[in-house]
C-alpha cells in the first residue's frame, strides 16, 4: 500500500496545509528558542532553515508529510507524518510553535485530522518524558505505550515510544 494525505484537510477550528515559505520565520523562531529543548534544539538559524525545506520537501518525495497548523492566519505548529530514513518507522508528530496556544486541543485536533486521513501503515510518536502535554495528547489518540520500539540515537535520552492502538 503506498501511504498518502491530502494536500490539505480542515477540521472545526483548523486548516492543515503543505509549509509554504511564509512559515519559515515563524518556525525559525520556535526551533532557535528554549521550547525545543524535548526535541534536540535549540537549534542555529540554518540548520533550523535545513530543517524547514526538508519538512517541505517531504510532500514531494513522499507524497505525506507535515502539515503547517493555522486558524485562518499565521502557522503556529506543524502536525503530520514524518519518515526520517526510508527504513524508518512511519512517526506521528506533532509541536505548538508558540507556547501561547498550549492547553487548547489544537494539537490533539489536528493530530485526529491526520490519523483519520492516514492511508498507510500502522504509525509511533515519540514524546520526551518530560513533556507532559504531549504525552497526554498520545493517550488521548489511543497510542500505547511500547518500549519495544528502537528509539533513533539522534532523538534525545529517555524518548518514549508509543504504537496506534489497535482494536483486536
Amino acid at each position: 500500500m503506498t501511504a498518502t494525505l491530502p494536500d490539505t484537510l480542515t477540521t472545526a477550528r483548523l486548516t492543515l496545509r503543505r509549509p509554504a515559505l511564509q512559515d519559515l520565520e515563524a518556525y525559525v523562531a520556535y526551533y532557535t528558542g528554549p521550547r525545543t529543548a524535548g526535541v534536540g534544539g535549540p537549534k542555529p538559524r540554518h540548520v533550523v532553515v535545513d530543517r524547514f525545506f526538508a519538512m517541505a520537501g517531504q510532500w514531494a518525495l513522499r507524497g505525506f508529510g507535515r502539515y503547517v497548523m493555522t486558524d485562518g492566519g499565521a502557522g503556529f505548529g506543524h502536525v503530520g507524518v514524518m519518515q526520517t530514513d526510508t527504513d524508518a518507522p512511519l512517526e506521528l508528530t506533532w509541536t505548538l510553535w508558540d507556547g501561547a496556544r498550549e492547553g487548547q486541543g489544537y494539537a490533539t485536533e489536528a493530530a485526529r485530522a491526520v490519523m483519520a486521513a492516514w492511508r498507510g501503515a500502522l504509525l509511533i510518536a515519540q514524546v520526551a518524558p518530560d513533556n507532559a502535554a504531549s504525552l497526554r495528547v498520545a493517550e488521548k489518540l489511543g497510542f500505547l505505550r511500547d518500549d519495544d520500539i528502537a528509539v533513533p540515537s539522534h532523538y534525545p535520552e529517555g524518548v518514549v515510544t508509543f504504537r496506534q492502538g489497535v482494536l483486536a
